[in-house]
C-alpha cells in the first residue's frame, strides 16, 4: 500500500520536474527561459524514474518477504494526523530529492561525492537558452546555492553528506537554484529552503 503511494507520488513529481524545465517566464519578466526540455534531458529523467521506481519496488518486496511489515513500518496510530503528513512530506521530498541526484549525476552536475558543481548545474539548466539575461541570471543562481551548501557542508561533522543527505541536498538545491533564477529575472517567488538556513 505504502510502495504504491510512494510511486505515485513519484510518477507525480517526475511530470512536475518535467514541467518545470519548460516553463517560460512571465511576459513581465526580465529573462526568457527556453520553450522545451531538451530531449535528452527528458530522456535522462525517464531513466532515473524508472531506477527510482525499481529501487522503491524492489524496497517494498525485501519488507513483504522478509514478513518484517509491521515492525518496520512506524505506528501511525499513536502519531497526530499533522505528524504523519510532516512524515509524508518528508518522504515525498527525499523520493523527489533521489530523482534529482539520479538525473545530477547521469549530466555531471555533481562530483563523485554527490555533491553538486557550478559547471553542470550551468550546462544542465541552460540547455537550449537563447537569453543572456537567463543564462546570466541562472549562473547567479547557480552560484549563491552551491555556496549555502557549501557553508552546509562544511557544519557535518565528516564535511560529506551520506546518500539520504545527498539527495536532500539535490532537492534543496532544485528548489533554491529555480526560486533565485525566478527572483533574478523578475518573478514573483515564494520562499526556499537552502537559501533561508541561517549558517
Amino acid at each position: 500500500m505504502r510502495g504504491n503511494y510512494f510511486l505515485m507520488v513519484f510518477l507525480l513529481f517526475a511530470i512536475g520536474l518535467q514541467n518545470i524545465f519548460c516553463q517560460k517566464q512571465e511576459p513581465s519578466g526580465k529573462c526568457r527561459a527556453p520553450d522545451k526540455a531538451p530531449l535528452n534531458l527528458e530522456i535522462i529523467i525517464n531513466i532515473c524514474q524508472e531506477e527510482i521506481k525499481s529501487a522503491l519496488l524492489q524496497e517494498a518486496l525485501d519488507i513483504l518477504n522478509d514478513g518484517n511489515l509491521e515492525q518496520n513500518t512506524p505506528s501511525y496510530s499513536s502519531r497526530s494526523k499533522r505528524e504523519a503528513d510532516e512524515d509524508l512530506t518528508n518522504e515525498e521530498r527525499r523520493v523527489a530529492g533521489c530523482l534529482l541526484q539520479c538525473v545530477y549525476k547521469k549530466v555531471k552536475a555533481v562530483d563523485e561525492t554527490g555533491f553538486p558543481v557550478v559547471d553542470g548545474l550551468m550546462k544542465l539548466y541552460n540547455e537550449g537558452v537563447q537569453d543572456r539575461n537567463y543564462y546570466m541570471a541562472t549562473l547567479s543562481a547557480v552560484r549563491h546555492c552551491i555556496s549555502i551548501a557549501q557553508q552546509l557542508k562544511q557544519q557535518q561533522p565528516s564535511k560529506s553528506f551520506d546518500d539520504g543527505q545527498t539527495c536532500d541536498l539535490a532537492y534543496e538545491m532544485f528548489e533554491c537554484v529555480s526560486e533565485k533564477i525566478e527572483e533574478n529575472c523578475g518573478v514573483e517567488n515564494k520562499s526556499n529552503n537552502l537559501s533561508q538556513r541561517q549558517v
